[in-house]
């Protein structure tokens, strides 16, 4: 598969690590508009591939012509929140660049599937589906299988098991309103714990980095990649007939989301903050 990745910063670069490690490109190029960044995270990528043996060809440019016919493309580019800046400001910022991107890739490589990492991811997609003109099965955002790891790993904790047998998901908005959903015998105060761990995660990471995180959200994407490649199931944030955007649990393939697991827990999330801020787009 021929993979563009748009942002070649932290998550970007960490994506494309990942991708080489486990053979899942045939192709992989960085876009970016710092273009020393993006060439040299190229050179140490080309130089990774080398070092594991995998014969994969690895490019970066500031040309979105060089993404002619690609099959995923990966947009990480956006501004990250400012303290003191509102949701709605950073939605409209990083909802141009999501939009002027989208256009870019609609252009170039019309058949691909785009998976969104941009936050505020859920409006992300939104903007993404909008500009690019793409059906919706075609635009995934990468959330719900962020936010479940930490669910999973906030229960293993508590409980003091595997997080890889750790029964409970996220499903919702890609904020504090996300939606918890365990089978897992917990108490009442055990689930606000792990609730309140899970919603405060990202915060607690850029408070103690400077930045946000990047490894779990990259190891998300290609969860995600492997899923379109091979078939499978992952919680992500797709749009339904209403353009309303949040997380579900779908089943991908070399077409998009084949399908949508349908689950009563959808019912209860609240969409009227994206309704809100949709408009403002």
């Amino acid at each position: 598969m021929k993979i563009g990745i748009i942002g070649a910063g932290n998550i970007g670069s960490n994506i494309a690590s990942l991708l080489i490690s486990q053979d899942l490109a045939s192709e992989i190029l960085l876009i970016d508009i710092n273009e020393k960044l993006a060439l040299g995270k190229m050179l140490d990528l080309s130089t990774l591939s080398v070092i594991l043996d995998k014969n994969i060809k690895i490019n970066s440019t500031l040309d979105y012509s060089k993404l002619k016919d690609f099959d995923i493309v990966v947009i990480t580019a956006g501004i990250t929140r400012k303290e003191g800046q509102s949701r709605e400001e950073l939605a409209k910022i990083n909802a141009s660049i999501v939009g002027e991107t989208s256009k870019k890739i609609a252009e170039f490589s019309p058949n691909a599937i785009i998976i969104v990492v941009t936050n505020p991811l859920d409006l992300m997609v939104y903007a993404c589906y909008k500009n690019s003109g793409f059906n919706k099965n075609k635009i995934i955002g990468m959330a719900g299988e962020l936010d479940s790891a930490r669910a999973k790993l906030n229960l293993a904790k508590l409980k003091n098991i595997s997080p890889t047998s750790a029964k409970i998901n996220v499903f919702g908005m890609h904020n504090d309103e996300m939606i918890i959903q365990t089978s897992q015998d917990v108490t009442k105060d055990e689930f606000q714990t792990i609730k309140d761990e899970t919603i405060n995660a990202g915060a607690n990471i850029t408070k103690l980095l400077g930045t946000s995180a990047y490894y779990a959200p990259a190891a998300a994407v290609v969860k995600m990649i492997k899923a379109i490649k091979n078939g499978g199931n992952v919680i992500a944030s797709v749009l339904d007939d209403n353009e309303i955007c949040f997380g579900k649990e779908i089943k991908l393939s070399k077409k998009g989301v084949e399908k949508i697991v349908e689950n009563e827990v959808y019912k209860s999330v609240d969409t009227s903050n994206f309704i809100k801020l949709k408009k403002s787009l």
